[in-house]
């Protein structure tokens, strides 16, 4: 009873929602259990809940002997939810809308649900996924916010190691299992056609439900049932026993029925009129009645782009006032405020208030360190209108995208509007475009852009994505020709490394290898012998020798020049051991695979480790269990997808889960030919295809 932090479950706001009334309905029920003994009420301080102290429950001793004669009914669930769910909250008044959708799903359909903010969509649709868990069945529930894209949905709804094109997604996905897509209206405009994409083929599937705020996005088709308030009735309950049954009447009427606003509603409150919107009851009984720094504090939490962890807030000391008048909503992930309040509050500002609060936030958030960090101050920079904002987000696009890839998109599409005429900038959103394989956003950016050697490299890529390898291969030569050194040091091999890509393992013909080794010994008689890019670029065209050696089973040669650079780098670097064991691996037998396996298991380098992995499994015939284990293993450690290389790693993986998981290898099949494909490997992704069509 000493401790000073609780959890929040056993608080006044904590037990309100988990029951489903407002605070002041719990009241006379809470005296009434303190005079018969059975609990207990302290000041204290709420876990994630602000510096203030507030009221928490405790039962006495006499009230857990009293609470451990109650028999609670027991359910048979053998069902389970996956995914960012929310807590589950009584509700009241929804029997025929929670049975009907219940039954619809049972029976494998589809459903849209729709209403206003605050009215209970998710809280309805939590309450029918319980019956649906209860019934054995498995859930998966995906809440979008302003950083979900199509590749987040696969990874919220199957796990890190989700695919990202629609089409893998909907097949990989169990049939029986049930997906819920919560607040699709969260989506940034930079990322909804693909969302919906998405949403449409799982609508298509069955066992979905979509909840939005009307109107739904364009393109989602499917039944739509609309939630309007509660019935009088109903909605009277919610305000509880303390409210005279007249008066609790008048109310509910006049709110219209909306379990928010009528939740929100306190008997010290004035009665609201027929005329009174549920708009005007926020504004004039909720909103007008915070103090300067309670209203501080929610705006930050209105403002922001997603939902916070209190340390997060600048301004964090009246979270408890608002977390009180249950103005907050709780995720997994952090707090943000309750959406009709949150509309209604940014509603009343100017643009130049609106501003104002961003431009404040932007300078709180330029002091913290971090991914996370950068992505929402320069959120805020944004709705700031900040002079200083390219070069800002330039310095911080590749951290961004490397951690929160959706949110280096939007980003970059939001600055563009105000500096439409920043060629770098352009040429960040086309890139990143490129790699998501937003083939259409491509060429707009690319019609936007002035002629220069990076255009014709991203245009080269966009060639050769859409199967055009000649044209691809002109544009590439020609931009290597404009670029200067550096340019051509970086992108003359790399174009050389996915020629060697570019082909499936097993032993090449020896005239591919031969023009492969051609095309390096021109690359390294072009490398300027001062430039200090020179040294590690001859170090890289010698490992790619050794891959085009190994590719066409000529280990005498490859074991060569791992001597040489052995002599100059040591037995111990990092990068002779690898290939040293690249080498290993090829001439490996059965017995030596589970010794191999635990060596690349080793390896503290990610990339390297799947490199050597999937080449130790393509080298071998019968996969061993012991291997298969090591895959699976490998499968959950993510790879930076963000990079070609990373892609490239994740198309071979895909490969291999085809080869391992033949029940999947039609999805698995499309996943690596999507990926193999933006990342410039189209011989591999034409290959594959075919075999996926075989398949068919």
């Amino acid at each position: 009873m000493s401790a000073w932090d609780v959890p929040r479950s056993v608080s006044l706001p904590g037990l309100s929602e988990r029951l489903g009334v407002v605070r002041s309905a719990l009241h006379g029920h809470i005296k009434k259990l303190q005079e018969d003994g059975l609990i207990l009420t302290r000041q204290a301080h709420v876990i994630e809940g602000g510096s203030r102290k507030r009221t928490v429950i405790h039962p006495t001793t006499e009230g857990r002997r009293k609470a451990s004669s109650f028999v609670d009914e027991k359910f048979s669930s053998i069902g389970e939810i996956l995914g960012n769910p929310p807590p589950m909250a009584d509700i009241v008044g929804r029997e025929e809308s929670i049975n009907s959708i219940f039954s619809k799903i049972l029976d494998g359909q589809s459903i849209v649900l729709t209403g206003l903010p605050g009215i209970g969509k998710t809280a309805l649709i939590r309450c029918v996924a319980q019956l649906l868990i209860d019934e054995g069945r498995t859930i998966r529930w995906m809440r979008f916010d302003i950083d979900s894209d199509a590749l987040s949905v696969g990874k919220a709804l199957i796990g890190p190691e989700g695919p990202s094109i629609a089409e893998a997604i909907v097949g990989i996905l169990p049939a029986n299992d049930i997906v819920v897509f919560d607040e699709i209206q969260e989506v940034h405009p930079r990322h909804l056609p693909k969302v919906v994409e998405l949403c449409h083929l799982m609508m298509e599937r069955g066992n979905c439900i979509l909840v939005s705020r009307a109107p739904v996005p364009s393109g989602i088709d499917g039944e739509s049932i609309r939630i309007e308030g509660l019935s009088v009735e109903s909605a009277r309950t919610i305000l509880g026993d303390q409210v005279d049954e007249k008066l609790g009447l008048e109310v509910a009427s006049a709110l219209g029925g909306h379990p928010l606003a009528l939740g929100l509603w306190s008997p010290d409150d004035t009665l609201p009129t027929a005329s009174d919107a549920v708009v005007s009851f926020v504004q004039e009984t909720v909103l007008d009645h915070l103090d300067a720094e309670e209203e501080a504090t929610f705006d930050e939490l209105a403002i922001s782009p997603i939902p916070l962890q209190i340390d997060e807030l600048s301004r964090p000391e009246r979270v408890g006032n608002l977390d009180d008048r249950a103005l907050i909503r709780w995720h997994s992930d952090g707090m943000e405020g309750q959406h009709l309040i949150e509309n209604v509050r940014k509603e009343s500002w100017s643009n130049e208030e609106r501003e104002s609060e961003h431009r404040l936030l932007a300078d709180w958030w330029s002091s913290r360190d971090g991914t996370r960090a950068r992505r929402i101050e320069l959120y805020h920079r944004i709705g700031a209108k900040d002079l200083e904002l390219p070069s800002l987000l330039l310095s911080s696009l590749d951290e961004i995208n490397s951690e929160i890839p959706a949110a280096s998109a939007t980003l970059v599409e939001d600055a563009l509007i105000q500096h439409p005429d920043h060629s770098n900038l352009r040429l960040a959103a086309a890139r990143i475009a490129l790699d998501r394989a937003e083939l259409d956003v491509v060429e707009r950016h690319l019609d936007l852009m002035d002629s220069s050697p990076e255009k014709r490299l991203l245009n080269s890529r966009l060639l050769r994505i859409n199967g055009d390898s000649d044209k691809a291969d002109e544009e590439e030569i020609e931009s290597l020709q404009e670029l200067d050194d550096e340019g051509r040091l970086r992108y003359g091999l790399a174009a050389i490394v996915r020629r060697i890509d570019d082909r499936l393992p097993g032993n090449w013909k020896m005239e591919e290898a031969e023009i492969l080794l051609e095309q390096l010994d021109e690359f390294e008689s072009s490398l300027p012998s001062e430039h200090p890019l020179t040294p590690p670029a001859r170090t890289a065209a010698s490992i790619a020798r050794i891959s085009i050696y190994l590719g066409s089973n000529s280990i005498a040669e490859a074991s060569g020049i791992l001597d040489r650079l052995t002599s100059i780098a040591g037995p111990r670097d990092p990068i002779i051991r690898r290939l040293r064991l690249r080498l290993d691996i090829i001439d490996a037998d059965e017995n030596e695979i589970a010794l191999l396996a635990a060596r690349i298991e080793a390896e503290p380098d990610i990339s390297e480790r799947s490199r050597l992995l999937h080449s130790l499994i393509d080298t071998s015939n019968d996969l061993s269990p012991a291997l298969v284990a090591a895959f699976e293993r490998s499968l959950l450690t993510s790879l930076p997808e963000h990079t070609t290389t990373g892609r490239r790693l994740l198309a071979a993986r895909w490969r291999i889960v085809a080869r391992i998981h033949p029940e999947n290898a039609i999805h698995a099949l499309q996943e690596s030919v999507h990926l193999h494909r933006i990342s410039g490997c189209t011989n591999i992704a034409n290959q594959l295809l075919k075999e996926a069509h075989r398949l068919i």
